[in-house]
């Protein structure tokens, strides 16, 4: 029951899903009007209600119904075991909202997301990154690693957004929300040599090298570094670029070979695969030099 309004839970059944209709357990009789009548129902996340039939408990039936649900049961394709949440929003008014608990959640996930995607701080990121664990009840290094795949899945290389000021062009820095999610999964240590350093404010350092310095942000475009693999990888004789899946994971500087940590290489294959035929080709790789 929530502190702030009267509500509770109950779980769908085939049978009422057939008959379109919900029960109410007698312990909530009293938040019902004693006799049948209309009811004023809004559905989900949705403002204008809607008048749906209350019949109170009778000795035949032994529980409440509200009828009428057939539709947003049918709307909402909600399934045998779904939870469902009846808050009573104004008494007086015989207002109630009843919701999918999945549906509202996935809703909560879908704008937690975007907000993740177009955070403006990293602070900001950070905090949408805490409500999509919380909300999927995975880790937060879990739910990193998922939505990194995501973006690689949705996202396409594009040419990297750059700005103009007085004196000269640079190329815009990764998003926050990406930034964030580099952090989480790397826990700020660099791909190549896992360094990292604790800055004042207790987090930790890393920087974000592009492979190349034309294309955007895809994620598959990016590596989580310390500053001085950051600068050997501008500097230095960078070849034999080594890839699995699309993600690079091996490279030599200065002949030296190194491998790179690259678990989301090894996710499992549906939603590690990408759509790589807008990915340079692998071999060309060699090319590229970051500014």
């Amino acid at each position: 029951m929530s502190s702030e309004k009267q509500r509770f839970t109950i779980r769908a059944s085939a049978s009422r899903l057939a008959k379109g209709l919900l029960a109410v357990p007698q312990r909530f009789n009293g938040w019902f009007p004693g006799k049948r009548g209309p009811i004023r129902i809004a559905f989900d996340d949705e403002h204008e209600p809607k008048v749906l039939t209350f019949h109170p408990h009778d000795p035949t039936a032994k529980e409440s119904r509200i009828f009428g649900l057939a539709r947003w049961f049918s709307k909402r394709g909600v399934q045998e075991g779904d939870l469902i949440s009846i808050t009573l929003e104004d008494r007086r008014r015989r207002l109630y909202r009843i919701a999918l608990e999945r549906y509202v959640r996935e809703r909560e996930e879908k704008t937690a997301r975007q907000k993740l995607k177009m955070a403006p701080t990293d602070s900001e990121a950070t905090q949408q990154l805490a409500t999509l664990s919380r909300l999927t009840r995975k880790r937060p290094r879990e739910v990193a690693q998922e939505e990194l795949l995501r973006l690689t899945q949705e996202s396409s290389r594009e040419p990297r957004p750059s700005t103009s000021s007085a004196s000269a062009e640079r190329h815009e820095g990764v998003p926050s929300g990406i930034r964030i999610l580099l952090r989480e999964l790397f826990d700020g240590k660099c791909q190549l040599c896992s360094f990292t350093f604790e800055k004042r404010d207790g987090e930790p350092y890393f920087e974000i090298h592009h492979l190349d310095p034309e294309v955007g942000h895809h994620p598959s475009n990016l590596l989580l570094l310390c500053p001085n693999c950051h600068a050997q990888f501008e500097h230095a004789s960078v070849t034999d670029f080594k890839w699995a899946r699309g993600w690079l994971v091996g490279v030599t500087i200065n002949g030296k070979h190194l491998c790179v940590q690259q678990p989301l290489a090894h996710a499992p294959t549906a939603r590690a695969i990408l759509a790589l035929g807008i990915f340079l080709a692998a071999t060309q790789i060699g090319r590229l030099v970051v500014r």
